[in-house]
């Protein structure tokens, strides 16, 4: 699966449009585990030529996310 998700921390720690996660299909239960230890920048963080999709509005957790990859310098 692929997850674009929001968080309290963009825009100061993390990425400011949000972050990209990859995680496993769901179990035949319908459970998956999210690891946000590998939540990842998205291209644009790193240059201004790539463009990225946005999370939508309902995935904007309203909690810090402190796990996974960082704000990269002044992108």
């Amino acid at each position: 699966m692929f997850i674009l998700f929001g968080d309290a921390t963009n825009a100061h720690d993390t990425y400011g449009s949000g972050r990209f996660l990859y995680a496993d299909k769901a179990s035949p239960e319908g459970l998956t585990t999210l690891d946000f230890n590998r939540a990842i920048n998205p291209p644009c963080a790193f240059t201004p030529y790539a463009t990225c999709p946005l999370p939508p509005k309902q995935n904007t957790l309203a909690f810090a996310v402190t796990a996974g990859e960082k704000r990269y310098d002044n992108h």
